[in-house]
């Protein structure tokens, strides 16, 4: 972590995010390595839900976390179309029902884990993230509009959340399934 960059450091203690499907995410990783490639090595295609955590937990703050899960029936996500937030160099995959996806958000953030100090805490839009701008070729309309021509939409069952942590290289992997209400 001494080697992380300043905007790193928050999320050394990792955050919870929507692992979608190994199917879902091989196509949009597909995206990611071609148009970011550095966004991609960090992080495989997922939905954020939460900002980063701001300590580690206890296994009996983990155990509350997994009992308010537990009142969340899974539900189906709709992913796309792709859309924009240019001028900032954001190509992202629309995701509903957001309102599902907030409620979640704002009951984990309730609990008092997690930095809501850093930007995009308010306002935050539930999106499943193609390109940053970090690499790649430039992001623009034209690039929007060639991506929107390429990508399809698609469903998946949300049945459980993910908790990911970045390694010593910054590279998030997924450290635990926070399963939602089970039937």
């Amino acid at each position: 972590m001494d080697n992380w960059e300043d905007w790193q450091k928050p999320y050394q203690y990792g955050t919870i995010v929507i692992w979608p499907p190994y199917e879902i995410r091989e196509i949009v990783n597909a995206q990611r390595e071609a148009y970011d490639p550095i966004s991609q090595s960090i992080c495989e295609a997922h939905i954020t839900v939460t900002q980063p955590f701001s300590r580690f937990l206890t296994d009996v703050e983990w155990d509350s976390l997994f009992r308010l899960l537990n009142g969340y029936d899974p539900f189906e996500i709709e992913y796309g179309p792709l859309k924009s937030f240019l001028p900032y160099p954001c190509l992202w995959y629309e995701i509903q029902p957001k309102e599902k996806v907030l409620e979640l958000r704002s009951a984990l953030h309730s609990t008092g884990f997690f930095n809501l100090d850093l930007k995009y805490t308010e306002g935050f839009i539930p999106h499943m993230t193609i390109t940053e701008g970090l690499s790649g070729p430039s992001v623009d309309e034209n690039l929007l509009d060639a991506l929107q021509r390429e990508s399809s939409s698609g469903t998946f069952l949300c049945k459980e959340l993910a908790y990911i942590v970045p390694e010593n290289r910054f590279c998030f992997r997924v450290v635990k399934a926070l399963p939602l209400k089970t039937v």
